[in-house]
């Protein structure tokens, strides 16, 4: 059954998904299809809409952006959708509500398609997975969205790229996705110690749990944070000559090292010593202590932020 108007609204990719359903749905000609910006002319859109396709059938007529419409637009189509034209099919396409919506609602198809956020979006790319006839295990669907981000087109062209790269028997899991996108997993091991080094503790421990989450073993992160409180000690004696000081005796680049400057001076250099030692009483723990390795690492985060 196909409506004489619909509104799409919401995430770009699953409103593309719903408008390449609509063309299933309705049948029209895809050579007989036309789009138009929000702000046509309002004879114009009457126009195209009153106008048969030339090839028979119906016409799909899309307006994109359909929120930004003004009161021309909107006047012209509310009077449109009063009676509607058997030939062609009106889509609208927006991000967010329009003027349109309850009169559409009335005697069409409005679908609101919000993006999945949290746990509904590693469902989402699990799910996803599984329609891609694709095997997936619990933790890839968060490492997969902390490598590459939540936006759903990205998600959707990384699983096709796993694909290619397993074939038709992988199955899809923490250490694929590291392989396949390696910078990515660098770049968040940096941000968690860079969060430490800023003193930012809420914001260290959320992108601790999510390396956790993603299967980062602890001992390791243990020593890339051992690694960046270490140069921070070296910077922090350096410090107040400043970014270009820092630099040249950790051999940066400015950015980095004006970075790291800001990051040393957080700190006291007996705060960074005592640090260190935190450090290394976690590693003792992780190595045959009654703590689990998460919890030890944590603990030692904390005492360093909030020394």
């Amino acid at each position: 059954m196909s409506f004489p108007v619909y509104l799409l609204s919401g995430e770009e990719f699953l409103v593309d998904e719903a408008l390449d359903r609509v063309r299933g749905e309705t049948g029209c000609d895809p050579l007989a299809e036309i789009t138009l910006p929000a702000r046509t002319a309002g004879h114009e859109i009457l126009g195209t809409l009153g106008t048969a396709s030339l090839l028979g059938g119906c016409r799909l007529v899309i307006i994109e952006s359909a929120q930004d419409m003004l009161k021309e637009q909107v006047e012209a189509l509310t009077r449109y959708l009063e009676s509607p034209s058997p030939s062609s099919i009106l889509v609208l396409v927006a991000t967010g509500r329009t003027k349109l919506d309850a009169q559409v609602k009335k005697i069409g198809a409005l679908v609101s398609l919000e993006a999945p956020k949290g746990r509904k979006l590693a469902s989402w790319v699990k799910d996803r997975a599984r329609s891609k006839k694709m095997k997936i295990d619990e933790r890839a669907p968060w490492a997969l969205i902390d490598a590459v981000g939540n936006e759903l087109r990205d998600l959707d062209a990384a699983l096709d790229q796993l694909g290619t790269r397993l074939g038709p028997d992988g199955t899809i899991g923490v250490p694929q996705i590291k392989a396949a996108f390696a910078r990515h997993a660098d770049e968040r091991i940096y941000s968690f110690t860079d969060a430490v080094g800023e003193r930012k503790l809420p914001r260290a421990m959320e992108l601790l749990r999510r390396l956790y989450d993603q299967g980062e073993d602890p001992l390791p992160l243990l020593g890339a944070l051992t690694n960046h409180i270490r140069r921070l000690l070296r910077a922090r004696r350096h410090a107040d000559r400043g970014a270009a000081a820092v630099g040249d005796v950790l051999g940066m680049p400015g950015w980095r090292a004006e970075r790291m400057a800001t990051q040393a001076r957080s700190y006291s250099e007996d705060e960074l010593v005592d640090a260190m030692g935190f450090l290394a009483e976690a590693d003792v723990e992780m190595k045959g202590g009654d703590l689990p390795p998460q919890a030890a690492l944590e603990r030692a985060v904390v005492k360093i932020v909030e020394r």
